[in-house]
């Protein structure tokens, strides 16, 4: 997730730092077609009527100078990853261990394991209303009789069944108790279906943060929808178990006068007509946390490209905001070649950015919903969030630090990598403009393992981590630290997981035991002074 807060510490603590941010091509990319241009990755925009326009022209950039040194590994980009998922996928795939959340508990339930989400979604512009049916495909992760699932109350529940017979669901609050008829032992299923309507509309955030006045699904005043819903938030615009630890697939068809487009992760499917509206189908292979999910419904263009080794590209904007977008769209290609140099290649088969003119930057799974506003670091941000959060996804909100603090020190490397003038190393920002504002981010916002609750994705689980993660890369080197990163996020895709499991990783992976100075700089309510070794003591 992006942050204003972030960016406001930021330019204070980096005054002195001037930022020139390369828009451009690396090799790698022009070898295989560049975003705008190229024969082998032509790009082309597509109005929600369906009709092909040419694209606006991109410039020719010079390939990155930020890449790891000699002995890392530059990972060769397997030709699965650019594949795109074809058929039909088990719904087992989408098989969780749901825990009860260890920072908001209020929401989702640990009996409740959704696999498969199947989401038909009819939006009225004029009405600002949307109306939908939800197929629920539901293994019981412990015996129970019933599903619980959040669904805000500000919707309506026009009927349920389970297993195609009639429910008596009660809708109390933000929560849907779906009673399944029997007794079902630990992994039985149940396929659920409910129908609903209503308006969408945000919710208090757990932040203190200015830049987030609510979370869910929010309507604009010309009719259109989006949705940002960290940590949670997706209840507000279809029935789920909100809570990260419980990861499904989806099928999204989303229905919209003709002139709008309906936008969500995955792969775009295509556009058919019924009715004088445009139906938009959208399929995700790769199991998805609900706070993952993007959503909007405006009046986008398409634009479509091939990035490194294959990839498919998507990218949806709203027409005002071509000019802004084409920017941020020419630097991708470079943006997933170097994150790839480091941590292996893209885990999903599809990429894209959701557009908003809003104060956006939101690590949505394959679809990135992002400001045009913002800068080519956020979209890095947002793009390392792939690989750290998204394929890999915390058990629970205490671990909010394993996407975030990840995140932030990709996009600190980014910055260094970039900037005018020379930067100094990546050691000197960190000690110069990162460390000196640790201390005072602990006691505001508590330490990076044990946030305040009412402080969700404040700076100090993206500052904190990042300098612990700081500490392990000098302590390993490049290529044992990148190889590490690699591992878990490619050893570890499509999982949840946790604290103890990343310093177990670490161990595995190293051969080295750093548990005492992860422990430091993920509890620790002053800054550490602990070593990666194990020497200096442990906080000033």
């Amino acid at each position: 997730m992006g942050t204003q807060d972030r960016h406001r510490i930021r330019r204070a603590a980096a005054a002195a730092l001037a930022l020139s941010v390369a828009v451009a091509l690396t090799a790698a990319c022009s070898s295989t077609g560049t975003v705008m241009g190229a024969a082998a990755g032509q790009t082309h925009s597509t109005t929600p009527s369906g009709a092909r326009t040419p694209a606006a022209p991109g410039g020719a950039g010079t390939p990155s100078s930020a890449a790891p040194s000699a002995d890392a590994p530059t990972a060769t980009p397997s030709a699965s990853a650019a594949a795109p998922p074809g058929g039909a996928v088990d719904p087992a795939t989408g098989a969780s261990h749901p825990v009860v959340d260890d920072v908001y508990p209020q929401y989702g339930d640990p009996a409740t394991d959704v696999l498969h989400y199947g989401l038909d979604l009819h939006w009225d512009p004029a009405a600002k209303m949307l109306t939908g049916t939800a197929t629920l495909t539901i293994r019981a992760a412990q015996p129970t009789d019933r599903f619980v699932l959040d669904l805000a109350g500000t919707m309506t529940s026009d009927s349920v069944q389970v297993d195609g017979a009639a429910a008596a669901a009660a809708h109390a609050g933000d929560r849907l108790t779906v009673p399944v008829g029997k007794q079902l032992p630990a992994g039985g299923t149940a396929s659920v279906v409910i129908a609903y309507h209503g308006t969408p509309q945000l919710v208090p955030p757990p932040m203190t943060r200015p830049d987030i006045p609510g979370v869910g699904a929010q309507v604009t005043a010309s009719g259109g929808v989006w949705a940002q819903q960290e940590p949670y938030g997706a209840f507000t615009w279809f029935p789920c178990n909100d809570q990260p630890s419980d990861k499904a697939l989806y099928d999204v068809t989303i229905t919209a006068p003709d002139g709008w487009a309906g936008v969500t992760g995955g792969t775009f499917q295509g556009r058919t007509e019924a009715n004088g509206s445009g139906v938009y189908k959208w399929h995700q292979p790769d199991p998805v946390s609900t706070y993952l999910v993007a959503f909007s419904v405006d009046r986008f263009q398409e634009e479509t490209a091939t990035g490194p080794h294959g990839l498919p590209l998507t990218y949806w904007y709203l027409p005002a905001d071509a000019a802004a977008a084409h920017q941020l769209i020419a630097a991708v290609p470079e943006v997933i070649t170097f994150l790839e140099q480091r941590y292996g290649p893209y885990p999903f088969p599809t990429a894209g950015v959701l557009f908003r003119p809003d104060r956006v930057g939101m690590e949505t799974q394959t679809m990135i919903t992002l400001s045009t506003r913002l800068p080519v670091d956020d979209l890095l941000h947002e793009f390392a969030h792939q690989w750290f959060g998204d394929a890999v996804t915390p058990t629970t909100w205490s671990g909010l630090w394993l996407n975030e603090g990840f995140a932030m020190y990709s996009q600190f490397m980014w910055d260094v990598a970039h900037a005018a003038g020379g930067a100094g190393t990546l050691d000197d920002f960190m000690t110069t403009h990162v460390l000196p504002v640790d201390q005072s981010l602990r006691q505001q916002d508590g330490p990076p393992g044990h946030f305040k609750p009412t402080h969700f994705a404040s700076t100090n689980v993206y500052y904190c981590p990042a300098l612990m993660l700081n500490g392990l890369h000098d302590a390993l080197g490049d290529k044992a630290f990148y190889q590490l990163l690699n591992d878990w996020a490619h050893k570890n895709k499509g999982t949840n997981q946790d604290r103890a499991a990343f310093i177990a990783f670490v161990k595995a992976d190293t051969g080295k035991d750093f548990s005492a100075y992860i422990n430091a700089w993920l509890d620790s309510p002053t800054t550490p002074t602990i070593k990666a070794d194990g020497s200096g003591g442990t906080t000033v």
